[in-house]
């Protein structure tokens, strides 16, 4: 067997080994900011939903508010004509038409008084939510309890803690961009060659490494497979101690010499 050609593949999973640890160095950050932003924009459309009831109540009511003075101007006026009305036929005409907008002036304080509850309702579940933070009953509260400013808080702590988290990982993106371009353009020109040397065990490599495992390629320790820890049938011992390989019967690994690392990593 020619035991160069695994040499190859090794010292790219080191290289790969390298890449990962620089971007462990980020811990997390990306994940972090990714469901800080789903956060924002979840508390975000929550203050929009309520400004836009906010809003429709305000244009209602003025809505209404004008349509009662409208009302009342047309009451007004009926009433003078009653006072000049020729004959009680004309008056009779001018009462149902003075008692139909008074009908529409009931009905439009009756839609007035029920925005006046739904607020009062607000005000009062908020007034719960509020209660239940203070007791940091948390898990008790639903979206519709929390309070408006705390609403608005909640989401000026949000645009804080992303702009903290970007800066910190454009930090570490910044110190370690010159070791990642490095590393890749090693990668490239690793794989170019593996490709032309090896090209089934660089197919090999990329099917592992294409599902969960990022380690394709790992040590043998302790007569075991480092990746999975099942135990290497021992009539494979030499061949791997000579500078071979072993596909895992359970993960699919490719198992090698400890030795094999420590010469790609020189």
């Amino acid at each position: 067997m020619d035991h160069t050609k695994i040499n190859l593949l090794v010292k790219l999973q080191h290289l790969d080994n390298q890449i990962e640890s620089i971007v462990s160095l980020q811990k997390g950050l990306p994940e972090e900011i990714d469901a800080l932003d789903e956060d924002l924009v979840f508390t975000s459309r929550q203050i929009e939903s309520r400004k836009k009831i906010a809003d429709d109540h305000l244009k209602t009511r003025t809505h209404l508010h004008e349509a009662i003075n409208e009302c009342k101007n047309k009451i007004l006026n009926f009433k003078e004509k009653q006072t000049l009305a020729r004959n009680n036929k004309e008056y009779d005409a001018l009462s149902k038409q003075i008692e139909y907008e008074e009908k529409e002036i009931a009905q439009a304080d009756i839609k007035l008084q029920d925005i006046v509850h739904a607020i009062q309702r607000s005000q009062e579940i908020q007034k719960k939510g509020r209660l239940l933070i203070a007791e940091n009953r948390y898990d008790e509260i639903t979206e519709d309890m929390m309070p408006d400013d705390v609403l608005h808080q909640q989401l000026e702590d949000l645009k804080k803690q992303i702009d903290q988290k970007k800066e910190e990982l454009e930090s570490i993106v910044i110190e370690t961009a010159e070791d990642v371009d490095s590393l890749k353009k090693k990668m490239k020109a690793q794989r170019l060659l593996i490709a032309s040397e090896a090209k089934r065990l660089l197919d090999k490599y990329d099917h592992l490494r294409s599902g969960v495992l990022n380690n394709a390629v790992v040590k043998l320790n302790r007569n075991a497979c480092s990746g999975c820890n099942t135990r290497v049938p021992t009539n494979r011992h030499t061949l791997i101690v000579q500078g071979g390989f072993y596909l895992c019967e359970s993960c699919g690994r490719i198992v090698v010499h400890e030795r094999l690392f420590e010469e790609a990593q020189g």
